[in-house]
């Protein structure tokens, strides 16, 4: 492959992980609340998460794993059930939860500290049907326009591009809510979360009445 070759794989990856990192959704509101209690690297974390289930979703679509969306499809209802409970379950803490924010300083020291949020974000990814669907049929369509993923460079190029994509969503969105952290009082940081409880509450009813009624 040529070197433009390899620059227009990467490319089109970069567009394809802020196409699949932006729309709001309960990664994001974890994201905002996270950044504002914990600060930056923990808003960081919870992006990495779902940019990593991304990336495994994306890379069976390129490797052919249609039985895995036949699955998907076929089991639709309960992954939808699935993924209701956990987002209830995430709702209700958050709903309940009384947060303290971290001093500034805790708060830019040791990133590493803060990843271990990182598997709530890769469950909520992978039991999305949503999510999983969307980026099989994206990265099958993009295969098709630029004339099919037939290489390892080609898949590699375009992995790469996903990762460097979502990884400047996360952070961008990270750093930008981390900047209103000298405003927040406690008050206004409970009801940040009781907001971000709320509308996951709502996110999980929303998938379970889908499973049980369509």
């Amino acid at each position: 492959m040529s070197l433009i070759d390899n620059i227009y794989f990467f490319l089109t990856g970069i567009g394809l992980g802020l196409i699949v990192s932006i729309p709001v959704g309960p990664v994001n509101i974890l994201c905002i609340q996270h950044s504002l209690a914990r600060g930056f690297w923990a808003g960081f974390a919870i992006g990495c998460g779902a940019l990593f289930a991304d990336l495994v979703i994306a890379a069976m679509a390129i490797l052919g794993f249609t039985a895995l969306s036949g699955f998907m499809q076929s089991y639709e209802r309960i992954l939808h059930l699935m993924g209701g409970i956990i987002l209830m379950g995430f709702g209700l803490r958050f709903f309940l939860s009384h947060p303290t924010m971290l001093p500034e300083n805790d708060a830019s020291l040791s990133p590493f500290r803060h990843f271990g949020a990182m598997p709530q974000s890769f469950l909520l990814t992978v039991t999305n049907p949503g999510a999983l669907l969307g980026i099989f049929a994206l990265v099958g369509s993009t295969g098709s326009v630029v004339g099919g993923l037939t290489s390892f460079h080609t898949a590699f190029y375009l992995l790469l591009g996903l990762f460097v994509g979502g990884a400047l969503w996360w952070a961008a969105l990270a750093r930008g809510i981390s900047l209103f952290r000298r405003r927040m009082s406690a008050m206004r940081l409970l009801l940040i979360n009781r907001t971000a409880g709320f509308l996951l509450l709502f996110s999980g009813l929303g998938l379970i009445l889908n499973a049980v009624f369509f």
